[in-house]
């Protein structure tokens, strides 16, 4: 009996989970990745270790050893990316995500100080 109840309730956790990144009519909500590359205006060399804020908010991710950054899970609509590196000024680039679009790529320079 206790095993039939704990089956159930990973069920219905499991259930209610599969619909937590839908929207109310139980298709999933279109999202978008953004990806690219940060780089240095002048020199054109790949930037390491860049903070990407998305829409003035807690999501912000860091470029990898090439400069590269991907954000998952974008919904549609007008977005802004915000650079930042100490000695370097901070760029910011709009962006619109469109849910017919998968991935949008985006390359990003910025000046040096």
């Amino acid at each position: 009996m206790k095993n039939t109840i704990a089956i159930f309730a990973f069920i219905a956790i499991l259930a209610s989970s599969s619909f937590a990144a839908n929207d109310n009519t139980g298709t999933p909500a279109a999202t978008t990745t953004i990806s690219g590359q940060v780089f240095d205006k002048a020199t054109g060399e790949a930037l390491a270790g860049v903070k990407i804020i998305l829409d003035e908010s807690a999501t912000e991710v860091y470029t990898d050893f090439d400069g590269n950054f991907t954000i998952s899970e974008i919904a549609s609509g007008s977005h802004e990316i915000t650079t930042e590196l100490i000695s370097y000024k901070s760029e910011q680039k709009s962006i619109e995500v469109s849910s017919a679009l998968n991935t949008i790529k985006v390359e990003i320079g910025i000046d040096n100080n």
